[in-house]
């Protein structure tokens, strides 16, 4: 304990030294901009840049998609049939999952 004093004391005798430490504690810790809510701030923005960038890849496939779809009737009856399972009156739809889509844990115990 005599040792911590005498360091505070060594180190708060210099005026500049001491304020500086003082100053970095009250930014990092204590100051409404902290350090620790800057880095947190910084990363949260990253992450939302990487989902806007996701989300834009996302629109480009869609807005493809949709000019292939209203391309012609035989593309429209096509998407049709394959995203809402439509058919003719005589037709019979038969659905067939693809195991590789399940996951692993679903495959183990062959749920």
């Amino acid at each position: 304990m005599n040792y911590l004093f005498r360091f505070g004391k060594k180190v708060f005798s210099n005026f500049y030294l001491g304020t500086s430490i003082c100053f970095l504690v009250w930014v990092t810790f204590f100051d409404g901009n902290d350090l620790i809510a800057l880095f947190g701030n910084h990363y949260e923005l990253r992450q939302t840049e990487t989902e806007i960038e996701f989300y834009k890849r996302k629109v480009e496939l869609v807005v493809l998609e949709k000019e292939q779809i209203n391309g012609t009737v035989d593309a429209q009856e096509r998407f049709a049939r394959e995203k809402y399972l439509m058919k003719k009156a005589d037709e019979d739809v038969f659905l067939v999952e693809n195991p590789s889509k399940a996951s692993i844990l679903d495959q183990w115990t062959g749920e």
